[in-house]
């Protein structure tokens, strides 16, 4: 009896061994599993954290600062810090050209290129700096959304990085990775493989590189000829150039051969005819573009339709005289008035051909006296009042320039009574003056007192603001006010 009551107990006692053991090996098992479990929440967590590089360098993400969001969940970068990162490029505060540390403005800047941006515009400023082409150009393009400004730094849409670097930008959003790509390192990877798609070589200029972030190459073929194709070898436009620029603000190539241009789209498809000895944009929103024949300039739009006829020496004034076009359309004023010379004289168009002005006039714009202090400036536009200084000789016996200013619908606010009109930077602005007969005038306090769009700024009593300059306004001329 005893023995087998120790038997049944022995019995139980291994039982219970078992079960605890079968217990032990499940929370093992259990513990493994949730160990595996959360190694892999932390790796998916991680992989789903947000990542920025630029040619496969990361951009230090500092929460709260490298990105911000729309209400619309939209990724908007900080634009500061991903230029320190992108090869050649630098930020600076304010206006291109400008000592400023403005920071509602902003420019990224590498050797070739200037682009300039604001907070709450969508529209930026690119500026050629040392180019392949003849004459540095001006253009303006419009990003996705507005440039957005927050704590003291401006940041711009995600996919908007690519206008604003010229860089190839990829977004995952479902692993929230975006990955820049330069433009020199597009033109290294595509260097070593255009071989093998029947090229010799990548256009190095880099208006063509820019063209590279749109997966568009512009090559070269062993006959020397130019073409344009994609990084799949699908070809755009057959080698059957001698030259090919890119037109970045238009999406669109200027195609030469034989001498003669013509426009394609970024699809090949002919838009300008090659019919011209020159073609050069006017101005990307009025789809206008300059263009030239037997030395004459004229303008067409974008059907190839004359809006001007090719007769003219010259379209545009030449901005190296007015430095307040640095940045500005030298093609265009206003957005609507086209400024043309032909035998030595000057006149005003408006976008749909119409005259404003007559060709008779000796200067668009104002070149100030030697007898001027040096810090003084030439000016041609007064935007405060939408005003264009226009020159005329008023003696034929003795040289005698006075100046007149009109607005965009060709009347006179100011007639030919002037002797000059200049601007010179005080405390950081532009501050214009006007003189007639030996006197000087704060040009805001002069128009004020004459009637013309009341403008008060830092009046000088020093200077005499009682030139009367209002037999120039009649009750028929409207006063242009911004």
């Amino acid at each position: 009896m005893d023995l087998f009551d120790n038997e049944e107990l022995f019995k139980e006692e291994k039982k219970k061994v078992k079960k605890k053991g079968i217990i032990i090996i499940s929370c093992i098992v259990v513990a493994i599993l949730l160990i595996i479990a959360i190694v892999v929440a932390m790796s998916y967590i991680q992989s789903m954290q947000l990542g920025i590089s630029v040619d496969g360098v990361n951009v230090p993400i500092v929460e709260g600062q490298t990105v911000i969001y729309d209400e619309s969940n939209n990724m908007f970068v900080n634009i500061k810090e991903v230029a320190a990162k992108v090869p050649q490029y630098s930020y600076i505060n304010g206006k291109y050209g400008e000592n400023s540390e403005n920071t509602e403005e902003g420019v990224v800047q590498c050797q070739n290129e200037a682009v300039q941006f604001s907070m709450n515009s969508n529209r930026i400023d690119k500026i050629l700096l040392s180019d392949d082409t003849e004459n540095t150009e001006y253009g303006y393009m419009y990003l996705t959304y507005p440039i957005k400004y927050q704590n003291g730094m401006l940041y711009a849409y995600v996919q908007d990085l690519k206008t604003l670097f010229n860089a190839k930008v990829e977004y995952n959003q479902e692993t929230n990775k975006v990955k820049l790509t330069s433009t020199e390192s597009l033109y290294t990877a595509y260097q070593n493989a255009i071989q093998s798609l029947g090229y010799t070589s990548v256009d190095s200029t880099f208006v063509n590189k820019k063209a590279l972030a749109s997966d568009m190459i512009v090559a070269k073929k062993d006959s020397g000829g130019f073409g344009i194709i994609k990084p799949d070898g699908t070809e755009i436009a057959g080698p059957r150039y001698t030259s090919i620029k890119y037109l970045e603000t238009t999406e669109e190539f200027l195609v030469e051969s034989n001498g003669k241009y013509g426009i394609i789209s970024n699809l090949g498809q002919s838009k300008i005819s090659m019919n011209y000895e020159d073609i050069k944009l006017l101005d990307k929103d009025s789809q206008l573009y300059i263009v030239k024949n037997s030395d004459k300039y004229g303008v067409i739009n974008k059907d190839g339709v004359e809006v001007l006829y090719i007769e003219y020496d010259q379209i545009g004034v030449d901005k190296s005289q007015y430095p307040s076009l640095k940045n500005e359309n030298q093609y265009l004023f206003y957005d609507t008035i086209i400024p043309v010379y032909r035998d030595e004289k000057w006149g005003l168009y408006n976008i749909r051909g119409e005259e404003i002005l007559p060709v008779q006039y000796d200067s668009i714009g104002c070149i100030v006296s030697s007898k001027q202090n040096a810090s003084v400036q030439n000016a041609i536009l007064l935007d405060d009042y939408e005003g264009i200084i226009v020159g005329k000789e008023v003696s034929e016996t003795n040289s005698n320039k006075k100046y007149a200013v009109y607005n965009p619908q060709g009347d006179q606010l100011v007639d030919f009574q002037l002797d000059n009109i200049y601007y010179r930077t005080e405390n950081g602005k532009d501050v214009y003056y006007l003189e007639k007969d030996g006197q000087i005038g704060l040009l805001d306090e002069v128009f004020s007192q004459n009637g013309i769009n009341k403008v008060v700024k830092n009046i000088d009593s020093n200077l005499n603001s009682n030139i009367n300059i209002n037999n120039s306004v009649s009750e028929s001329t409207p006063v242009v006010t911004n």
